[in-house]
């Protein structure tokens, strides 16, 4: 038996990698059921989201995909073909794994397009059911804008600043010439950073929000609400989730060096603004 180092003060915050395992996979009761090894796998594969963004591999409706082979997955993950199967069609029973097959080439099968599907958290249902419904108007939520700490309806403190997403962690380097490849700035390290990009060597790329007009932010707030709305969020919660609209979309244009479209800024901002409101609210249930 090996023995046992005990982790001291001075190794607790180290430079490790690490998998970020949602808790929401252990709080809602949607994912009780669901076995351990599906969860871890499903972390694993999200982690993995990363290399794709560096990559570009986003397809024309700006949904961020993986490729992998089966026996490359086996590796990944550490078990038998008849173990990952297991695991993936547990995983599409819960809607968080959709695969598409590709067509042949000359040397073979191309692996197919992996795409994870969103988790489901129940915070917001149950924020509701604590803190009382949420007035219908709107007309004061320009007020949060500014940032800060703000009262909410039942009674809760929500900061309205910019809340960091988890880092993106364990990441590997593309085989894509480093110099070709924007470097992705996780909201962690956002302040480390100058908020100007405008001495970065590499604005010389030529780009889509470069150019960003009114046109472009208007039309992607339109997308970024009507996803709101057809994820079944009422007018007032999705008019809350926008309230920081402003500095996620000024955000996307500093760091989404690569985006195609609108879409996929809107998708980005679409994916922040989210992050914000459960970071929000799960704060917000801490305190309660």
């Amino acid at each position: 038996m090996r023995q046992i180092q005990f982790i001291s003060a001075s190794h607790y915050q180290t430079s490790d990698r690490f998998y970020a395992l949602p808790k929401v996979l252990f709080e809602n009761p949607i994912y009780e059921d669901m076995r351990l090894d599906a969860k871890v796998a499903y972390a694993m594969l999200k982690d993995r989201l990363d290399l794709s963004f560096k990559n570009n591999w986003i397809d024309e409706d700006g949904n961020i995909y993986l490729v992998y082979s089966n026996s490359n997955l086996m590796k990944i993950l550490n078990c038998s073909k008849s173990t990952l199967l297991r695991i993936k069609k547990q995983l599409t029973e819960y809607g968080l794994i959709h695969e598409v097959q590709q067509s042949t080439s000359k040397s073979g099968n191309l692996a197919n397009r992996i795409y994870l599907g969103l988790l489901q958290d129940d915070t917001v249902a149950r924020m509701v059911d604590k803190s009382g419904d949420f007035k219908s108007d709107t007309r004061g939520v320009s007020d949060l804008d500014q940032g800060g700490v703000k009262k909410t309806p039942g009674g809760c403190q929500i900061y309205t600043g910019l809340v960091s997403d988890l880092a993106p962690n364990d990441t590997e380097y593309s085989e894509t010439n480093s110099n070709d490849t924007e470097l992705v700035i996780s909201e962690e390290d956002e302040e480390r950073f100058p908020k100007n990009s405008q001495n970065n060597k590499q604005d010389s790329l030529s780009r889509k929000v470069d150019k960003a007009s009114r046109y472009d932010k208007d039309y992607i707030y339109d997308l970024v609400y009507s996803q709101l709305l057809e994820e079944n969020y009422s007018d007032t919660m999705a008019a809350y989730i926008m309230m920081p609209f402003e500095e996620r979309y000024r955000y996307a244009l500093e760091n989404m060096r690569f985006a195609r479209s609108s879409e996929v800024i809107a998708e980005y901002v679409y994916n922040g603004l989210l992050a914000i409101y459960n970071s929000n609210t799960r704060k917000c249930m801490e305190n309660n």
